[in-house]
């Protein structure tokens, strides 16, 4: 039998499952987001017998959910743009339903995640890349108020050399 629940984030991140089989049987919880609730979330996956899980990848709020679940469960993370539904009020209970459904029709496209090893190179790029941009970002500040601050105090020259890859 396969089920498939499906993860929904409200602003308070807390995390509304729901569980559709085959055989029509809907199983609903709520499960905060520390890692203990996620362990705790895990384990009722697995009691339940859910092979599958299926989840929007809503902004970062994914990732500890798959990390947890990775390895265990086949996770299926969706793009929210790609299974948009009937306009209406929007609940985290309708969207629940809504994901669980469409795992369980088989009509999720899932969306590309690089393996663990890559997930983190690529974190760790992203990070590094923040970093030079800030510091671009603090030199050109720096080029650009030191000529407007000159004094016979601060020799600006000496204090802030190699700024530009020059001394002048």
């Amino acid at each position: 039998m396969r089920n498939c629940p499906y993860e929904g984030f409200t602003i308070c991140h807390t995390i509304v499952a729901t569980i559709l089989s085959l055989s029509g049987t809907k199983n609903q919880a709520k499960f905060g987001t520390t890692l203990s609730e996620l362990l705790r979330f895990k384990a009722w996956l697995i009691d339940n017998g859910c092979d599958v899980v299926a989840m929007e990848s809503t902004g970062t709020y994914w990732i500890p959910v798959y990390s947890v679940l990775e390895g265990s469960i086949e996770v299926i993370v969706a793009n929210p743009y790609m299974i948009k539904h009937i306009p209406g009020k929007k609940t985290d209970l309708i969207d629940s339903d809504w994901l669980a459904e469409l795992c369980l029709k088989d009509l999720i496209v899932p969306s590309r995640i690089f393996p663990k090893e890559d997930r983190a190179l690529r974190s760790l790029t992203r990070a590094r890349e923040g970093l030079v941009k800030i510091r671009t970002q603090l030199k050109n500040r720096i080029t650009e108020i030191s000529p407007r601050h000159t004094s016979s105090f601060l020799p600006w020259s000496q204090i802030f050399s190699g700024s530009r890859g020059c001394t002048s």
